[in-house]
């Protein structure tokens, strides 16, 4: 028994559908091209446009790099000039270990607020019931 792929085509199938295929082809090439190059070109727009603007807050992004690092220098320093005051009445160590103690209970103060201040609600969209007919066939394999 032969299908009809074993049989060969006719010839003359073939002068008609070759040229066909061949535009065909030749058109969805062109086709592909186009979107490639168009994709291609939004992409070097997108990242002309992030190198642009990265270059104008660089200066912003440095200053407040470096108006957070002097920030925790004076944090600590107060920190240290808080030791020292409390070391004038109690032994050093001591007035390391009450201020270091003060300053994680501050921490986790702020933190438990933080925790509190979230919001309760679900930021995530239900999706509702598909109503899709195909979704209430049950799987043969499903018990």
């Amino acid at each position: 028994m032969t299908t009809t792929t074993d049989r060969p085509r006719p010839r003359i199938l073939d002068r008609l559908t070759d040229p066909l295929a061949e535009r065909a082809r030749d058109r969805f090439e062109r086709a592909e091209d186009k979107v490639r190059a168009t994709v291609q070109h939004e992409l070097d727009a997108v990242g002309a446009s992030l190198r642009r603007r990265a270059v104008r807050i660089r200066p912003s992004a440095i200053a407040f790099a470096v108006a957070a690092l002097l920030t925790v220098v004076g944090l600590l320093l107060f920190a240290t000039a808080a030791v020292v005051a409390v070391a004038q009445a109690l032994p050093l160590w001591l007035a390391t270990l009450v201020v270091g103690t003060s300053l994680v209970l501050l921490a986790a103060a702020a933190a438990a607020w933080g925790r509190a201040m979230l919001p309760t609600t679900s930021p995530v969209i239900p999706v509702p019931p598909s109503t899709h007919p195909a979704e209430e066939l049950v799987h043969p394999w499903v018990d």
